[in-house]
């Protein structure tokens, strides 16, 4: 069933002044916004709940900047990062972030690169300082990328080489973008590239994209917002403004459709993924169009579950995903694993007719729209709890451009869909005869 991931913001106002030169700032639903000259964001968020804040630094760069024979790149340099800085050598940065009791890790994605500590609030200052310095000073040494490239090539065996599910997703996003679409690598990349590239690669990498003009600093917990932007000037001013970065082209999404394949995999189970080429709602001309693709991941993953896995029993799993965050056009996916005995394309007719049901008769779904509105809303409150959630969306929203104050439309806007708003995107998207699809047909172990 799709995980239902979203976030509780019920903010007090946290407005300040700051009259150092250098600075600009704003407050509005209680998230402090602020810049420094050099292009670098800042945003604070206070949650006074545990003498405790998160860190976290974000990049504008991710495997949508990639091509061959650099796929993975951005991951390889998230790895190292940890490798140490003229001023902290390599292990230096964990170990002095673990003698203070915090913890800290990265991730990349297809649109980003964030870096994070978690920490007594005392410790803010040393995070920010030492986030800083591996801004612009991290070394490169051969040695430590041989020793990461093995790490990353052995976490690639394992999450995609060993997985024929994971493959299966990979040649989706291969056949629906091709080679140069913004979306067509996996975020580790390809095992070529990460064999060939060298150190310079990942040094060119670095100096491009590691700059403050492309970097968003999110801090959220128990701080003061003036002290943040303070300690963030203080340390991260020195740095230049990068111009290359407004000189660096997007790369678009390549819409491939109606690309079929079948891989002939080591598997215990087939599968069937389908993929609808559909706008985010950073890409969307109407952003409610990009909602009501949200509520309808939603409401046919649970209704599909219902009546192919319960109901009639032709499936064994389904799942419909959607990303609506993502910075260029994506995708809407439809996966399932057909019940034993049963062939795929049961399983795809039957999709189809419950998708022009759908389509047909769009008053049938209020019910499932009210249940799927209320469990939305509960998680909006739920997930407040966590600063570490909050300070995600806070971040991936300024990050693919979207801003932060989207997050405060969200439950408005998907309580104003109604049925025939489903029936629309549903018969504008899903057309099956554009579809792109990846069939696993397993073979023996």
């Amino acid at each position: 069933m799709k995980i239902l991931i979203l976030l509780a913001f019920f903010f007090s106002a946290n407005a300040f002044s700051n009259s150092n030169a250098g600075v600009s700032n704003k407050a509005h639903n209680g998230i402090t916004q602020a810049s420094l000259d050099n292009g670098l964001k800042i945003i604070v968020k206070v949650d006074d709940r545990a003498p405790v804040f998160i860190s976290q630094l974000w990049y504008k760069v991710g495997a949508s900047n990639e091509s061959r024979p650099n796929t993975g790149i951005s991951h390889m340099l998230e790895h190292m990062m940890f490798k140490g800085t003229r001023k902290y050598p390599v292990g230096e940065f964990s170990r002095i972030i673990a003698k203070n009791g915090g913890a800290e890790n990265a991730f990349t994605s297809k649109d980003y690169t964030a870096y994070y500590q978690k920490m007594h609030n005392s410790k803010l200052e040393l995070a920010i300082k030492m986030e800083a310095d591996r801004m612009r000073n991290l070394t490169f040494s051969s040695r430590e990328l041989e020793k990461e490239r093995q790490v990353v090539i052995e976490e690639r065996r394992m999450r995609v080489e060993d997985n024929p599910n994971a493959k299966v997703f990979e040649q989706l996003r291969l056949i629906s973008y091709g080679e140069s679409g913004a979306y067509h690598a996996p975020v580790i990349g390809f095992q070529a590239d990460i064999e060939s590239y060298q150190l310079n690669d990942l040094r060119d990498w670095y100096e491009t994209y590691y700059a403050p003009n492309n970097a968003t600093l999110v801090v959220v917990g128990d701080v003061d917002p003036a002290q943040v932007v303070a300690y963030a000037k203080q340390y991260f001013s020195a740095y230049a403004f990068n111009p290359k970065i407004s000189q660096l082209k997007d790369k678009p999404p390549i819409a491939l459709t109606q690309q079929h394949r079948q891989l002939k995999l080591k598997a215990k189970l087939p599968l069937v993924t389908m993929a609808f080429h559909v706008p985010s709602l950073n890409s969307a001309q109407d952003k409610s169009q990009a909602y009501q693709l949200e509520m309808l991941s939603y409401v046919l993953d649970n209704g599909l579950s219902k009546t192919l896995i319960r109901d009639r029993q032709i499936a064994s799993s389904i799942s419909v995903g959607y990303r609506l965050y993502d910075k260029y056009q994506t995708q809407f996916t439809i996966s399932f694993i057909p019940a034993q005995g049963l062939e795929n394309n049961t399983v795809i007719n039957a999709i189809k007719q419950q998708v022009t049901a759908l389509i047909n008769r769009p008053e049938l779904l209020t019910d499932e729209i009210r249940r799927t509105k209320a469990q939305l809303e509960a998680n909006f409150v739920f997930e407040q709890d966590q600063i570490s959630t909050q300070s995600y969306y806070l971040g991936m929203l300024e990050t693919v451009e979207l801003g932060v104050d989207k997050m405060f439309e969200y439950v408005d806007k998907m309580n104003e869909i109604v049925g025939k708003d489903l029936s629309k995107v549903a018969n504008m998207f899903l057309n099956f005869e554009q579809m792109n699809q990846v069939e696993l047909i397993p073979q023996a172990l």
